[in-house]
């Protein structure tokens, strides 16, 4: 049974867009046979069982600490993409958030942005956290810490809010596993 919300499938259209810019540039040899799409996939592959083994907090937490100081930026701008019609968003920003999406070692940047879109923050809407995700800017001065200590105040303290949440976005992050797998191809 397949769970993508009209929001999911927004979502997963503008990752098909973002996988697809990646290759043309490896038409023009800037990686090979899958380059650019293995960090997305792989984060898509640990997310849920972080979650399943450590908790939605501390999943959260770890890929939050992997997010640069100069990539709190481009988080915001793949919020801002994954969200819906972008007007304002540069192509020199879309190529580093589709670079960070293919490359090894990397993605956690475009996942997160990914997942705080959908299904994580369309189960936050429900749960009444709509607010933690439309505040969450990471560039500035709050940086990635303060963006996390506000989203982690929310969920901390409250078991029951946390359960709920990963219980609400499961069924999303592995159709999500499922769709960067296939992407991969």
């Amino acid at each position: 049974m397949s769970y993508i919300s009209r929001v999911g499938g927004q979502v997963v259209g503008r990752l098909v867009q973002l996988i697809e810019s990646t290759r043309g540039q490896e038409e023009q040899g800037r990686g090979g046979e899958g380059h650019h799409r293995m960090g997305i996939t792989r984060r898509a592959e640990d997310f849920p069982l972080m979650i399943s083994q450590y908790g939605l907090s501390s999943a959260l937490t770890f890929f939050l600490s992997k997010v640069g100081r100069d990539d709190s930026e481009l988080l915001d701008y793949g919020v801002d993409y994954f969200k819906g019609p972008v007007v304002n968003i540069d192509q020199k920003v879309r190529e580093k958030l589709a670079s960070d999406a293919g490359e090894e070692g990397k993605g956690y940047v475009s996942y997160l942005a990914l997942v705080l879109v959908w299904p994580l923050g369309e189960a936050m809407a429900g749960a009444g956290l709509n607010g933690v995700v439309n505040g969450l800017k990471l560039s500035g001065s709050d940086h990635v810490r303060g963006a996390a200590g506000l989203l982690l105040r929310n969920l901390q303290g409250i078991q029951e809010r946390e359960l709920l949440l990963e219980v609400a976005a499961m069924p999303g992050l592995l159709e999500l596993k499922k769709i960067t797998r296939a992407l991969g191809r």
